[in-house]
Formats: structure tokens, C-alpha cells, sequence
């Protein structure tokens, strides 16, 4: 997709550039309003979000064809993700993963053992009462046919524009904020602590003294990087509604827009599989170069 994209742009630019009655550049920047909506592999990770804010800004050349149809190719910072607040599932093998990167390459022969109980005895998720806004960073390459209407003799100006892009991943992050006890259930009935046999809490609480605290009492919630966890790359369609005011070979705009990713951000068992896309409000300024 991104060689298609790069290849029918440069092939649009040489062979209508004689053609062209103007080429522009401009800049614009507004707020997102990014969503993560749960695919085919629901999972309780997976469901839940909701709509955050989030900036986005990027650089574009123009290329008008004719006195309607012109060419926008891009490049954008664009902040994605979503958000959840109270009980929400979180993947317990984060936690055993965290758990066992505090031990470091001193790890002994019981601590692996202790940790092989864990994951056996603890269930996929679990739940906490707190704040989570997961936030995705993405460098957005758009290309989009753009078709625009003169308001009788005024400088005002109408369009609409739509096409595909491409995104890169830039980085990815669970911002959680909040103390809660880590539950068994959705019901916030049972800690994790409370779900182990007695015979096997002396033996884990013996490998790792801090662990009855951790499981059963209150934990404070961080920033954690997801990145390894997220698709490096998407694609999908963009597009935009907006009025621009002339003046002179420049213009000043108000863009109304959104775009939608085919491909899920992440795809396994335990986090399931999400699309992202946005809607978004922009404003900008071009200006000619010839």
C-alpha cells in the first residue's frame, strides 16, 4: 500500500505538473477526537473505549488540475487511541512479565517455579477500578483527491476530499491513573491473593515477599509502553469537509473531518483485535509558490 501510494503520487505529479494551474504548500493543526472500537476477536481488554482528545498536525503540497479538481499529499503527526475509567480488564501476563523483569538475571531456579504457579493459578485478566487512556502516536501519509466550489465572486470557497493513507507506528502507551486492589472478576469481590490455596501462598510469598501486598493489597498505576504489543503500520481511508477563505494566492481553512483504519492495531487471544480511526477539526494556511 505505501509503495502504491508513493508510486501513483509521483506518477499524478510528473504527468499533470504541465498541466497544473497552481501548486501550493501548507500546514494545518487541530484536535482529534480518536476512538478504538472492538473487532471480530472481542476480548474483555478489547471492549469499552472510549472517544479521547488528542493533537494532530502535519505539512501538505496541493496541486490544483483544473479550476475544481486538485491533488493533497501529506504528512501528519496523528494522536490516536481511546480511553476507559472504572473496572476494566487488564492482561495478567503484564503483570507476571512486570513481576518477573523487577527480579532481573538474578532469578533463581525457585522464583521461575514460583512464577510457572502463578501464571498457572492466576486467571487471563485482571481487573482493577482506575483511569486507562491508551495513546497511540502514528506518522499519517495521505493522498486524497480533493473537488472545490467558488461562492459566486466572493473569496470563499467550499471542498470536500477523500482518499487513502498510510501510517506508521510511532510509539504506543497504557497511561493508567489510580490505586486499586487487583480483582479476580469484574465484581470486585475476590484479589488476586484471595484466589490462591493456602498451601501455595507460603511457598510464592517465601520466593517473593512482596507479593501478598502486590496481589492482595492496593496497587498504584503508571505509564506502561505497549509498543511491542501494536501492529507497526495501517492503512485505510481519510477524508474532509471544509470552506477556505482566498486571499490573494493564499488561503486560510476550516476542515471538518475523520479517517478509519482496515487493519486492527493489535491481533492475539488475549488483547483481542481493534480498529482505530478519528474525527477531526482542523485549521490551516497555504500559500502558493508560483
Amino acid at each position: 500500500m505505501k509503495k502504491f501510494i508513493i508510486n501513483t503520487s509521483f506518477i499524478i505529479l510528473t504527468t499533470c505538473g504541465l498541466y497544473a494551474q497552481d501548486v501550493k504548500f501548507g500546514f494545518r493543526g487541530g484536535v482529534n477526537l480518536p476512538s478504538i472500537m472492538a473487532g471480530g476477536k472481542s476480548t474483555p481488554v478489547s471492549e469499552g473505549y472510549k472517544s479521547r482528545t488528542a493533537a494532530g498536525w502535519g505539512l501538505f503540497t496541493e496541486l490544483q488540475l483544473n479550476p475544481m479538481v486538485s491533488l493533497r499529499l501529506g504528512v501528519e503527526y496523528s494522536g490516536m487511541g481511546g480511553k476507559k475509567d472504572g473496572m476494566q480488564a487488564m492482561p495478567t501476563m503484564r503483570l507476571i512479565t512486570e513481576m518477573g523483569n523487577s527480579i532481573g538475571m538474578g532469578i533463581t531456579e525457585q522464583q521461575l517455579f514460583a512464577l510457572g504457579a502463578l501464571m498457572e493459578l492466576m486467571p487471563q485478566y485482571y481487573y482493577a477500578d482506575i483511569k486507562n487512556t491508551a495513546k497511540f502516536d502514528y506518522l499519517m501519509i495521505p493522498l486524497m483527491a480533493q473537488f472545490g466550489w467558488d461562492l459566486g465572486q466572493s473569496p470563499w470557497r467550499v471542498y470536500v476530499n477523500a482518499g487513502p493513507f498510510v501510517s506508521f507506528l510511532l510509539s504506543g502507551k497504557q497511561v493508567s491513573k489510580g490505586v486499586s486492589k487487583l480483582y479476580s472478576d469484574a465484581s470486585g469481590a475476590t484479589s488476586l491473593w484471595d484466589i490462591f490455596p493456602n498451601e501455595y501462598k507460603g511457598f510464592v510469598a517465601g520466593e517473593f515477599p512482596a507479593i501478598e501486598n502486590t496481589l492482595g493489597g492496593e496497587t498504584s498505576f503508571g505509564t506502561t509502553s505497549i509498543t511491542g504489543e501494536l501492529k507497526s503500520a495501517n492503512f485505510g481511508v481519510t477524508g474532509n469537509a471544509g470552506i477556505r477563505y482566498q486571499c490573494n494566492r493564499n488561503y486560510f481553512f476550516l476542515e471538518l473531518g475523520g479517517n478509519y483504519g482496515f487493519l486492527s492495531v493489535q491481533d492475539d487471544d488475549v488483547n483481542g483485535s481493534n480498529r482505530i480511526g478519528a474525527a477531526s477539526v482542523m485549521l490551516g494556511y497555504a500559500f502558493s509558490l508560483f
